[in-house]
């Protein structure tokens, strides 16, 4: 059997801890449920705190995606706040237009 730990990132979209990491929460919640749910499957997983833009969720979610040495899951967290530049309430949708201009085939309800 082969013994290969799975990798996953964590990406979170927020102005706010982009400019403050220590304002994140979700983050540390992700990190802490892959080590005591996935059990010895997977890796730590990396964690990037980018702003609500679109072209910066894109190239990084290109990097991790897009290489020879790329992640087996990808989970993105953020758009909770009400700020003038948030896309929020409307962020799941914005972020999801962001993810799914880079999809090459679409897997509704996965996606």
């Amino acid at each position: 059997m082969d013994d290969t730990k799975l990798r996953s990132a964590i990406l979170i979209v927020s102005d706010t801890a982009y400019a403050d990491p220590s304002a994140d929460r979700s983050g540390s919640i992700l990190q802490d449920t892959f080590s005591s749910q996935g059990g010895e499957k997977w890796e730590t997983p990396i964690t990037k705190i980018v702003p609500d833009d679109a072209l910066e969720i894109q190239r990084t979610l290109q990097e991790w995606s897009d290489t020879a040495n790329s992640y087996n899951l990808i989970v993105t967290s953020g758009g909770t706040g009400f700020a003038v530049k948030d896309n929020t309430p409307e962020v799941g949708d914005y972020v999801f237009k962001a993810v799914s201009a880079l999809l090459h085939r679409h897997a509704p309800g996965l996606v």
